[in-house]
């Protein structure tokens, strides 16, 4: 075989596996604690309502999305409790206030360190300090505690689009805990895929479920 033809094949195999490395090595920690950026609400205690904040130690913010891994169908994953919000309950009647929801994009992880990098890296973009948190700022809320609907604007990797989240809660004492799920398409916020060896596909539809503990303040 000519050498010229050999030692392009070598660079082309080279940059490859350089690329693969850079795509999914470990992605930095965090710059920010998503508490200390959360947007807070202000509550006049004299006026019936109870502020609940988000509690970072009992909450966790996850995805899942569907793929075909070395030709199987594989569901990846993600979760982090680096989320952060406020939450105003009023009586008589109950009513739901909700400020933005904040999640530090950075501090997803999965069953896999490569696949964390690549999240972060290519797809989240979360390594932009423009992209680290994803945001959602409730516009309507449709009914109340237990079941209710929250539609606002979702942004991820600086593309905003409306969602809405089925949401399920409840108060316990001087706890509040619920469940809110979305599902939302890739397409949508330009989340494109690296061409990573033994990925086959990966879906466009995936759902964010984020579950909350918040406590009363």
């Amino acid at each position: 075989m000519n050498k010229d033809i050999i030692y392009g094949v070598l660079g082309i195999a080279i940059v490859g596996v350089a690329g693969f490395l850079y795509a999914t090595r470990p992605i930095s920690s965090p710059v920010q604690d998503v508490q200390l950026v959360a947007d807070t609400l202000n509550n006049d205690k004299t006026s019936g309502t109870s502020l609940y904040r988000i509690s970072q130690e009992n909450s966790k913010a996850e995805f899942k999305i569907g793929e075909i891994l070395n030709g199987t169908p594989f569901m990846a994953i993600g979760a982090t409790n680096q989320v952060a919000g406020d939450i105003i309950v009023s009586e008589n009647p109950v009513k739901i206030e909700i400020g933005v929801i904040k999640i530090n994009a950075k501090s997803f992880k999965t069953d896999d360190s490569r696949r964390d990098g690549a999240i972060a890296r290519f797809i989240l973009k979360s390594e932009d300090p423009g992209n680290e948190f994803i945001e959602f700022k409730p516009t309507n809320i449709n009914g109340t505690i237990p079941d209710f609907t929250v539609s606002g604007n979702l942004t991820i990797s600086g593309v905003t689009k409306p969602a809405t989240f089925s949401v399920s809660a409840k108060i316990e004492g001087e706890k509040m805990t619920g469940m809110a799920e979305a599902k939302i398409k890739r397409s949508d916020y330009n989340l494109v895929i690296p061409n990573i060896p033994f990925v086959a596909s990966v879906d466009d539809e995936f759902a964010i479920t984020v579950n909350i503990v918040a406590n009363l303040q």
